[in-house]
């Protein structure tokens, strides 16, 4: 594609905000906890999109993400907005989401992000049983929890929240009472797997979740959200009433982004990615990212990779459009071989995982991916 061809796409913007009041037990991302750095920076921050390369695109989507932006100090989210709006022509009719948890919730950041123009609140639960996040570090409680998005659905019609399968002590009533208290007041919810990183509090206690369990709470929590009026659009997120994740939903269909602060990484649609540091201080101190090409093979990988985790899963039109060679040339064998097991559709042209092996997708897709 065209470098003219490519600005003619409307970009994602992602903003990360590494800052939390504490680490949980489970957390690998890039956050800290210590506030004194956050005026340098948020000044870092708007340094960079003051000096974007791509200053002037057209945005439909922006995420501020990270961390937890809701423990912003008042008036950060605005000098962001301020600079995001100065930059880039974002859509009047843009998706914009803000992540906040339980506990920094307030009024203050309700009104400050619809001061912004945010339409979209994305807001942590992981469990409904105290005992469970008090075992994994979290810092609220579940009544917490309904107190915040009672407060959140006053200002905006449009609220997410996620839970985490396989923590600590976790039952399948616990999932239920989630994803119950969820669908009362959310359109949209994330439902994660645990994954234990090497370096977290979680990996050094030495708890690995049972895979099995995990995958009974995953079908036991689809069921659920089944009978709440929920599909499922990509393994680990379901909406109704039309919430789907528009910002995701370009990841997963490989669609241009930008990406600012500490972490974030951006790409171009095509071949170019970049990268941030993953060091605050060094971010702060110098806020540019590194460039990398992706190999023909990265491509391929990427986008099967990706688009095979949503429900559409990959239009074979689409596919040779994108890459100008057809996706049976490549892996026609394999194809036929899991089309004829059963774990892969193959409906009007679009391939897709079957739906009761999306939790164990990875596998399958692997066996579709260039070696």
């Amino acid at each position: 594609m065209s470098a003219a061809k490519t600005l003619q796409n409307k970009r994602g913007i992602y903003v990360h905000i590494p800052f939390c009041k504490s680490k949980c037990g489970y957390c690998a991302f890039i956050s800290v906890t210590d506030f004194s750095l956050q005026k340098p920076y948020v000044a870092a921050l708007v340094d960079e999109i003051y000096n974007s390369a791509e200053r002037g695109a057209s945005a439909d989507s922006v995420y501020i993400g990270g961390g937890t932006p809701s423990c912003l100090y008042g008036g950060a989210l605005k000098e962001i907005f301020t600079a995001l709006r100065d930059c880039f022509d974002i859509n009047g009719n843009a998706e914009i989401t803000v992540e906040c948890n339980p506990e920094s919730a307030t009024e203050a950041f309700a009104q400050e992000c619809r001061e912004c123009g945010v339409n979209r609140i994305s807001m942590g639960l992981q469990s409904s049983c105290d005992d469970v996040l008090r075992a994994v570090g979290r810092i609220h409680s579940f009544d917490e929890y309904v107190f915040a998005v009672k407060l959140l659905k006053r200002y905006f019609d449009n609220v997410s929240s996620d839970i985490i399968l396989g923590l600590p002590r976790q039952t399948s009533d616990d999932v239920s009472r989630s994803v119950d208290v969820i669908s009362e007041y959310c359109d949209h919810i994330s439902v994660y797997a645990l994954s234990v990183e090497q370096g977290t509090p979680l990996c050094n206690s030495g708890y690995l979740p049972d895979d099995d369990r995990v995958a009974d709470l995953y079908d036991y929590a689809c069921a659920r959200l089944r009978v709440n009026g929920f599909e499922r659009y990509e393994v680990s997120n379901f909406a109704r009433n039309g919430k789907q994740s528009r910002h995701n939903n370009k990841y997963w269909n490989c669609q241009p982004y930008i990406g600012f602060g500490v972490a974030a990484h951006g790409y171009d649609g095509e071949y170019l990615r970049y990268k941030h540091s993953d060091d605050v201080r060094r971010y702060i101190a110098s806020p540019h990212a590194e460039y990398y090409e992706l190999t023909d093979k990265d491509r391929f990988n990427e986008y099967v990779m990706l688009r095979l985790r949503t429900e559409n899963g990959l239009s074979l039109d689409e596919f040779a459009a994108r890459f100008g060679y057809s996706f049976k040339d490549m892996r026609g064998e394999e194809l036929s071989k899991l089309i004829a097991d059963g774990y892969v559709l193959n409906e009007n042209g679009r391939v897709r995982i079957a739906p009761r092996y999306m939790f164990v997708m990875n596998g399958i897709i692997e066996k579709l991916m260039l070696d």
